[in-house]
């Protein structure tokens, strides 16, 4: 039975064959839709159009889409939430533009015109979601069939899937039930090395901010935040005190295992802290590398070999900063019989991790 709405006071359904609202009165026979069938009753115009459509704000006959925009706006909200944590870099970086954001926005927007239902909001609908598409392919040009861009792309066909034609209650319910997983894993995706690339040589770079302490660290692809006991065989985390603390990092599948250290104690130096450094992660307090620190470490630096207990080969590497900090950003290899290699990998290893070290 065709579902009708009052223009006026919005009362339903409308009785067949009226043409005033039983509620407030509101005659009908000013309306386009009626006029132009001949003041057709309501009940023969009704079997013109679809099941769900609605007479809703005015003049205009809407679709399902307009009368049941629930699911398709909890998609779009859900959409919204998944582009957010993508364009913060919330669970970890693909390295998009700032311009993302918009996409965010763009969700939200089309959701709050799809709930008013004021003027074509459908085909406005389609056509933001046509172009959010269009951006989501541009993101993904250096890897589309990976898995993270995949995802994405599948949110926004679902979405476009509930605002074409007139989607009846089971395309729109499980429309929002299949939207809200997809957001979900496309969500995870972020957080779990080896999905940017489709045979998993690639993944996303995860991100590890500390506000308090000054550091913003992108780490290499396949490394993650580690826990100090997942540190312990091959590197120890110092524990932390009032004046400084730490972040374990690695990529265990490679045997690379690292930490960064940040301090405030008044009047340390860089010699004196960074060896102090050096003893409490093992190694032995011998002559400096002379090879180049990692930029972000500042103009006062100084670089360590450091040899685990455990064999494991590495640097630590010191910057003293001009507000007094002291950080410590040590990388070791482990795995490799050969001192040689042991101290290529480490040295690799550290110059890949300092590359995404940023201090504010």
């Amino acid at each position: 039975m065709p579902q009708t709405l009052c223009p006026s006071c919005g009362h339903s359904p409308i009785p067949r064959g009226a043409t005033a609202c039983p509620a407030c009165g509101e005659p009908f026979d000013h309306l386009q839709s009626y006029k132009k069938v001949g003041r057709t009753r309501l009940d023969r115009l009704g079997d013109a159009v679809d099941d769900d459509a609605t007479v809703f704000g005015g003049d205009l006959v809407t679709s399902a889409v307009s009368a049941h925009p629930g699911p398709v706006a909890g998609v779009l909200g859900a959409s919204a939430a998944a582009w957010f944590l993508r364009a913060g870099g919330v669970l970890g970086s693909l390295q998009d533009p700032s311009w993302t954001y918009g996409l965010v926005a763009l969700d939200l927007v089309l959701a709050l015109v799809l709930v008013v239902n004021r003027g074509p909001a459908k085909g406005l609908a389609q056509t933001g979601l046509v172009v959010q598409l269009l951006a989501t392919a541009w993101l993904a040009r250096a890897a589309p069939t990976a898995p993270v861009h995949v995802a994405y792309f599948a949110l926004g066909l679902v979405a476009l899937t509930l605002v074409l034609g007139e989607p009846g209650a089971a395309r729109r319910y499980v429309g929002l039930g299949l939207g809200l997983a997809v957001a979900l894993v496309s969500s995870a995706l972020l957080a779990i090395p080896g999905t940017l690339t489709p045979g998993g040589g690639g993944g996303v770079r995860q991100l590890l901010v500390g506000s308090e302490l000054g550091y913003r660290l992108e780490l290499p692809v396949g490394w993650e935040r580690l826990t100090r006991e997942q540190l312990s065989t091959h590197l120890v985390l110092p524990t932390a005190t009032l004046n400084g603390s730490g972040v374990g990092f690695g990529d265990v599948a490679r045997g690379r295992f690292g930490l960064l250290w940040v301090e405030r104690s008044p009047g340390v130096s860089l010699v004196a802290g960074c060896q102090g450094l050096l003893r409490s992660l093992g190694g032995a307090s011998n002559a400096p590398l002379t090879r180049p620190a990692p930029a972000a470490l500042g103009g006062r630096t100084q670089l360590y070999a450091l040899n685990t207990s455990a064999g494991a080969r590495g640097t630590l590497g010191c910057g003293l900063l001009a507000d007094g900090r002291l950080v410590g950003l040590a990388v070791v290899a482990a795995g490799s019989g050969d001192v040689q290699t042991g101290d290529a990998q480490g040295a690799a290893a550290f110059a890949a991790v300092g590359e995404g070290l940023a201090l504010q």
